[in-house]
C-alpha cells in the first residue's frame, strides 16, 4: 500500500522525554547521514593523490628501446602532465549519480522496503564506503567508495525524511539542525585528525564509529509509535480484508489513562485503514501540488551552489591579510555555520515564503557576481557577511520548506510527498552542477576578457587548451574531429634528429594528426659528416621537418640544414621547421667582442631553403626579426597554467616570483590570469647578463681608454654597485612559483630558491618552458629547496629525469600539431595567439 501509516503517534501520546529523545535522535541521524559522506570525500581525494602516477606523459625508454607509458598502452589518452589519471570530475560524477539514481527512482518502489532494512542498507554502504577507501589500492577502488558514500547519503536522507511523518513534527528540526551540523563537524574533525599526524588510513578507521552512531540512534534511540512497520512492509501490518463496518476488539474496560486524545487517535488509525492505496495518478496529482515547494527551493540550491562552487574561488583581495586560500576557507566555514544555524531555528519560528528566499539568494548571487567581474568590493569582511547571510537563507529555506510539505500534505500523502520533495529538489540542482559545471559558468563569465584558458576534447585526444573565448563562426570548423587529420594530402612529417629519443615528439605530433613520420636516414659518417638520406617523394609537397635540440646542438643545426636544402633540391612546394626551442638564442645580444649567433643561425636556415619557421617562447620576441620568412612563436604558458592549476593543490595560496627583474613581464602575465601576488628578486644575486651588454661592436680596451687626447673629456658611466639582495613582495607562508623560459645553468634559480626559503616560502616550484638542464643541473636540484621542476618535452630529457624524480613534464604536442594542420590547410593562425599581449 503507497500510503503512511500515521497511527499512535508520538507526537500526540509521547511523553516529553520521548519527544527529546526523538529530537536528538532525528539529530544524530541528520549528523551522522552527511557526516559521513563529507569525511569519505575529503579522505578519497587525498588518497586519490597518493595514487598519482609519476611521469606519465614523457615515455621512460625501456631496456629493449620500446616506450612504456603509463596510460594502458594508448598514446592517443595520455596525460599531457605527470599526474593522477582521474580528474575530480571523476570523483564527482561518482558523488552525484547514485544519489541522482536513487532519488529519481526510490520514491515510487521505496515503500515497499521496510524502514528497519533500508538503515541496514545505510549503515553497510557507509561502512563499506569507509573500508574501500581506507584499503584502496587502486584509483577504481577509491572511485567506488566515493559510490557507496553516496548510496548511503542518498538513501538515508530519502528515507530520513520519510520517516520524520510518523512523529511529532518537531522531529523535522533535529534533522535539518544536524545536517547542517555534519558540515562544519565532519571537515573540522578530519581536517583535526589529519594535520595531528595520523594518515587518511587511520582517521578513517576512526571514523567507522560514524555509521555505528547512525544504527544505534535508529534502533535504540528513537520511540517509536506501537504500530509502526520496523520489519515488515505497510500492508503487511494493516490488513485490508476486514469489512468497514468491523470493529477492532477492545477490552472490556478501558483503563482510566486513556484520554480522549487517545480516542482521537483510534478513530484516526480506524479511518486510516480505510483510505486506498496511492496510484500512480495520485503521485502525479501530489508531486504537482509540491511544486510551490520545490521550485522555490530548487532556486535556492542553484543560487547557494553557484556562489559557492563558482563566484567564491574566483574573489580574492591581496590587500587583505589572509591569502586566498585562508579567505576562501572562512567563506565555507561562514556558510556552514550559517546553515547550521539557521536549520536549527525551526523550533524557534517558521518562515512560510519560500520564494521570497530563493529571491534573496539569487540576488546574493547577483551582486558576488557582479563583485568578481567588476571588483568593487573593498575587503573580503564583506563578502564574509554575505556569505553568513547565504547560509542563513539556505538552512532556512530547506527546513521550511519540509516542515510545510508535511503541514499541507494530507496524512496518507506525507511519506510519498517528503520523499518526492527530496528527490525533485536535489534534482534540479543536480542538472546543473554535474560535473562542476557551475564552476564552469562563473569562470567564463568571469575570464571573457582576462585572457584564461579552456579545455577542449579533440577526437580521442588528451585535453587541448587554447584561448577561453569563443571559436568565431569562420574558424569552428578547424576543432571539428574530422578535421585534425590533414585531408588534403600533400603533407609529410620528417623528423631531422638521428637521436631516437628525440624522436618521440615527432611520433606524438604525427599521431595527432592521422599521419606517419616520413621515411628518411640521418646519420654520421665515420668522418663525423652527417649524410641525410629521404627515402620518399617530396615534389610539391608541405615538408615539415621537426627538430629538438639533443645535447650535441652544432651536429643537430647541421641535421636540420641538410635536409631543408635536400627538401629544396628535392622540389618541395614548402619546407616549414618545426624547432620547439631555438638554438644559440641565448646569443641573440651583443656581448662585448662576441657576435649575435642568432641573426647567424637565422639567415642560414633562410638561406638554406627553409619558407616558415614554427618555434615556441624565443628567449627575446625580437628574434623574429631576424629571419626574412613568417615566423610563428607559439606559447606554452596555457599548458603550464593549467598544471598549476590542477597540479598544485593550494595554488590559491601561490605567489608568482621573478628570480630578476628582467623576467618581471613573464611573471606578471602568469600572475595576472591567476589572480595570484607577485615577488620579484633583485640585487646581487640577480642575473649577470645586464653587464656583459654593452651594445658595443668593439669595445676599446683599457689601455685605449687612457690614451685619448685630454681635450677630448668625455663622461663615463660609473660602475654599478650591486645592491644586497631583496625580495620584492611577500612570500611569508606561500608557495613561490618562479617562471622563466629557460633553465639550463641552475646556479641562479638555486640562489633564489635559497633566498625564498628564508622569506618564509614553505613550497617552491620552477617552471619553464626549455629545460636544457645541462651538466650537472639534475643532483643540484635534487639536493637544493626546489620541491619541483615543470618543463615543457621542447627538449628531450629523460636522462635528467632519472637522475632527478623532482623534474616533471608537460607535453606541447598538441598545440604543434594544430598550427601544423592550419598551416597545411591554408587556415588562419590567430586563433592560436588570442589574448596574447604585446608583453606575454
Amino acid at each position: 500500500m503507497d500510503r503512511a501509516v500515521n497511527s499512535d503517534p508520538v507526537s500526540t501520546a509521547g511523553t516529553g522525554r520521548q519527544r527529546w529523545r526523538n529530537w536528538i535522535g532525528f539529530w544524530l541521524l541528520g549528523l551522522c547521514n552527511n557526516f559521513a559522506y563529507v569525511v569519505m570525500l575529503s579522505a578519497a581525494h587525498d588518497i586519490l593523490q597518493k595514487q598519482e602516477i609519476q611521469n606519465t606523459t614523457t615515455p621512460t625508454p625501456a631496456p629493449n628501446g620500446t616506450n612504456i607509458e603509463i596510460s594502458n598502452n594508448n598514446n592517443n589518452n595520455s596525460s599531457r602532465f605527470d599526474c593522477n589519471p582521474v580528474s575530480t570530475a571523476a570523483v564527482l560524477l561518482a558523488d552525484i549519480l547514485p544519489t541522482l539514481l536513487i532519488k529519481s527512482t526510490a520514491p515510487f518502489y521505496i515503500h515497499k522496503v521496510p524502514y528497519g532494512f533500508r538503515v541496514l542498507v545505510c549503515f553497510f554502504t557507509a561502512v563499506v564506503s569507509f573500508l574501500m577507501v581506507s584499503f584502496s589500492s587502486t584509483i577504481l577502488m577509491s572511485i567506488f567508495g566515493v559510490v557507496f558514500a553516496s548510496i548511503s547519503s542518498g538513501l538515508g536522507e530519502l528515507s530520513f525524511l520519510s520517516l520524520s511523518v510518523f512523529f511529532s513534527r518537531d522531529v523535522l528540526s533535529g534533522w535539518g539542525s544536524g545536517t547542517g551540523a555534519a558540515g562544519v563537524a565532519g571537515a573540522f574533525l578530519y581536517s583535526a585528525f589529519t594535520q595531528a599526524g595520523l594518515t587518511p588510513q587511520v582517521t578513517l578507521w576512526i571514523m567507522l564509529v560514524v555509521p555505528v552512531i547512525l544504527a544505534v540512534s535508529y534502533f535504540f534511540l528513537l520511540v517509536f509509535p506501537s504500530s509502526f512497520p520496523q520489519w515488515r512492509r505497510h500492508e503487511d501490518g494493516h490488513s485490508t480484508s476486514r469489512a468497514p463496518d468491523s470493529q477492532e476488539r477492545r477490552p472490556l474496560i478501558e483503563e482510566e489513562t486513556d484520554t480522549d486524545e487517545d480516542t482521537e487517535t483510534t478513530q484516526e488509525e480506524q479511518e486510516d485503514k480505510h483510505i486506498r492505496p496511492l496510484t500512480f495518478t495520485d503521485k502525479l496529482y501530489i508531486m504537482k501540488g509540491l511544486l510551490k515547494f520545490i521550485i522555490p527551493l530548487g532556486v535556492v540550491y542553484f543560487a547557494e551552489y553557484f556562489i559557492n562552487q563558482g563566484l567564491l574561488e574566483l574573489l580574492y583581495f591581496p590587500e587583505s591579510r589572509l591569502s586566498h586560500a585562508e579567505q576562501y576557507r572562512w567563506y565555507q566555514t561562514l556558510y556552514q555555520i550559517g546553515v547550521f544555524a539557521s536549520r536549527t531555528s525551526l523550533v524557534c519560528f517558521k518562515i512560510r515564503k519560500i520564494f521570497l528566499m530563493s529571491l534573496l539568494q539569487c540576488l546574493n548571487a547577483v551582486l558576488l557576481g557582479f563583485a568578481v567581474y567588476y571588483q568593487y568590493l573593498p575587503n573580503p569582511w564583506v563578502v564574509f557577511i554575505i556569505v553568513l547571510y547565504e547560509g542563513l537563507l539556505g538552512g532556512a529555506a530547506y527546513v521550511n520548506t519540509f516542515f510545510f510539505i508535511r503541514e499541507e500534505t494530507a496524512k496518507h500523502e506525507r511519506e510519498f510527498a517528503m520523499a518526492a520533495a527530496s528527490r525533485c529538489v536535489r534534482r534540479s540542482s543536480s542538472v546543473f552542477l554535474d560535473g562542476g559545471k557551475v564552476h564552469i559558468v562563473a569562470s567564463d563569465t568571469v575570464n571573457h576578457a582576462k585572457g584564461s584558458i579552456k579545455k577542449i576534447k579533440l577526437e580521442g585526444l588528451s585535453s587541448a587548451w587554447v584561448p577561453r573565448e569563443p571559436l568565431p563562426e569562420s574558424l569552428e570548423v578547424d576543432t571539428k574531429p574530422q578535421d585534425m587529420s590533414a585531408a588534403k594530402g600533400g603533407l609529410v612529417i620528417f623528423t631531422a634528429n638521428s637521436n631516437p629519443s628525440s624522436r618521440e615528439l615527432g611520433r606524438r605530433i604525427a599521431e595527432r594528426l592521422g599521419v606517419e613520420l616520413g621515411k628518411v636516414q640521418v646519420y654520421q659518417e665515420a668522418n663525423r659528416e652527417t649524410r641525410v638520406q629521404i627515402e620518399e617523394s617530396v615534389r610539391g609537397k608541405d615538408v615539415f621537418i621537426i627538430q629538438t635540440v639533443s645535447k650535441d646542438v652544432n651536429t643537430t643545426i647541421m641535421e636540420l640544414l641538410i635536409m631543408v636544402y635536400a627538401c629544396r633540391t628535392s622540389c618541395a612546394r614548402n619546407i616549414i621547421g618545426v624547432i620547439p626551442y631555438f638554438p644559440y638564442s641565448k646569443q641573440c645580444k651583443m656581448r662585448k667582442r662576441g657576435s649575435i649567433v642568432s641573426k647567424l643561425l637565422a639567415s642560414m636556415m633562410c638561406k638554406a631553403g627553409l619558407t616558415h619557421l614554427i618555434t615556441m617562447d624565443l628567449h627575446q620576441k625580437e628574434i623574429q626579426g631576424f629571419f626574412n620568412i613568417p615566423v610563428d612563436n607559439l606559447r606554452a604558458s596555457p599548458f603550464l597554467l593549467q598544471y598549476i592549476q590542477e597540479e598544485i593543490p593550494d595554488y590559491r595560496n601561490a605567489v608568482i616570483v621573478a628570480k630578476s627583474p628582467a623576467s618581471a613581464k613573464r611573471a606578471q602575465s602568469f600572475a595576472e590570469r591567476l589572480r595570484l601576488g607577485i615577488a620579484v628578486i633583485h640585487g646581487e644575486a640577480q642575473d649577470a647578463e645586464s653587464d656583459l651588454v654593452d651594445g658595443r661592436h668593439s669595445p676599446p680596451t683599457v689601455k685605449n681608454i687612457g690614451a685619448i687626447h685630454p681635450s677630448l673629456e668625455i663622461p663615463l658611466l660609473i660602475p654599478k654597485e650591486k645592491p644586497p639582495i631583496t625580495v620584492v613582495g611577500d612570500v611569508g607562508g606561500r608557495i613561490a612559483i618562479i617562471v622563466d623560459d629557460i633553465i639550463d645553468d641552475v646556479d641562479s634559480f638555486l640562489a633564489a630558491a635559497e633566498t625564498l626559503k628564508e622569506r618564509g616560502a614553505y613550497k617552491i616550484f620552477v617552471m619553464a618552458t626549455h629545460g636544457i638542464l645541462s651538466s650537472d643541473a639534475p643532483q643540484l636540484i635534487e639536493e637544493s629547496a626546489i620541491d619541483e621542476v615543470v618543463v615543457t618535452n621542447t627538449i628531450p630529457h629523460e636522462i635528467q629525469k632519472l637522475q632527478c624524480p623532482k623534474i616533471k613534464t608537460v607535453d606541447i604536442s598538441m598545440i604543434l600539431s594544430e598550427a601544423i594542420r592550419r598551416i597545411h590547410n591554408g587556415e588562419s593562425m590567430s586563433y592560436l595567439f588570442r589574448n596574447i599581449g604585446m608583453d606575454d
